[in-house]
């Protein structure tokens, strides 16, 4: 018999969305964990996709756009790496609220960091060239997307076009030349795959398997170079 417990940390109304914060107990175990639309995104328990995202882009990145803060982990893994600056953009302002409320890590510490800035916004308006967020400015070395399921999964229809061909186009046009970009999704995707190797034939493909409430998924990283 297992002695589990479950607290909700916050919870907040999005648009088109409810993300929860929450933190389980099991056996002596903590773990954070955050929801969406009543299902589990990420937890703190399993962070091996999170932080393989990172490690595509390689030692000492150089400055960083990460899109989407989650619980932090693939951040605070940039910098481990060397990273000299880190941009997130986080499309919800709750999840940069708790952050600066400094109530679940490693985002508290990120928000504390002088080498990290977050903020509030759709990063992939910012990659179709389309303004929102003062402040920010690249290009970049390299650009890490973890903002939503991947192109056949999607929470946001709204970021269907970063997935397509002119999307990804139009994000390595963020990059300094022979920076990469990586993209985070919950399962392969041939089309995606092969929208990748025209534009970089050296283009990558990382399956990570997770055996998450004893059920096996599938993740999947890409990652491509800018060669322009």
């Amino acid at each position: 018999m297992h002695d589990e417990s479950v607290t909700i940390l916050a919870r907040a109304r999005e648009p088109g969305y409810e993300v929860v914060l929450r933190q389980r107990r099991r056996d002596g175990q903590t773990i954070d964990e955050l929801v969406i639309n009543g299902s589990c995104a990420m937890d703190s328990g399993s962070t091996v996709s999170e932080t393989a995202l990172a490690d595509t882009v390689g030692d000492n990145p150089g400055k960083v756009l990460v899109g989407g803060l989650g619980l932090g982990y693939t951040a605070a893994r940039l910098l481990e790496l060397g990273a000299a600056l880190v941009d997130i953009i986080e499309v919800s302002p709750a999840l940069v609220a708790w952050a600066r409320d400094d109530l679940v890590q490693p985002a508290g510490r990120l928000a504390r960091d002088d080498r990290v800035t977050i903020q509030a916004g759709d990063v992939v308006k910012l990659l179709l060239h389309q303004p929102v967020l003062p402040g920010v400015f690249g290009p970049w070395d390299a650009i890490v997307l973890d903002i939503d399921n991947g192109p056949d999964y999607l929470i946001r229809p709204g970021n269907a076009a970063i997935y397509r061909l002119a999307g990804i186009r139009s994000a390595l046009g963020h990059l300094t030349p022979g920076g990469r970009l990586a993209l985070w999704s919950q399962g392969p995707s041939k089309d995606l795959w092969f929208d990748l190797l025209s534009l970089d034939p050296d283009a990558t493909e990382q399956l990570i398997v997770v055996d998450r409430s004893n059920r096996r998924i599938d993740y999947a990283i890409y990652s491509l170079r800018r060669l322009d």
